[in-house]
């Protein structure tokens, strides 16, 4: 660990303290990251936009 990072303590059953990393996710990083590694990191997690269907009601035209 360095300085900065962001941890957990748990106490364990037996008194002592235990000291994790917390994992960061994606919506902790969404605000410092650009356009490009947003869609790149969507990308990654399977999500192709083309391949979704619309939920609920589509509109019928004539």
């Amino acid at each position: 660990m360095k300085k900065g990072d962001n941890v957990v303590l748990i106490l364990k059953p037996d008194g002592n303290l235990e000291i994790k990393k917390e994992r960061r996710n994606f919506w902790d990083e969404a605000p410092v990251m650009s356009a490009q590694e947003k869609k790149m990191q969507i990308e990654d997690l399977g999500y192709d936009p083309l391949e979704q269907t619309p939920k609920g009601r589509e509109r019928i035209e004539e």
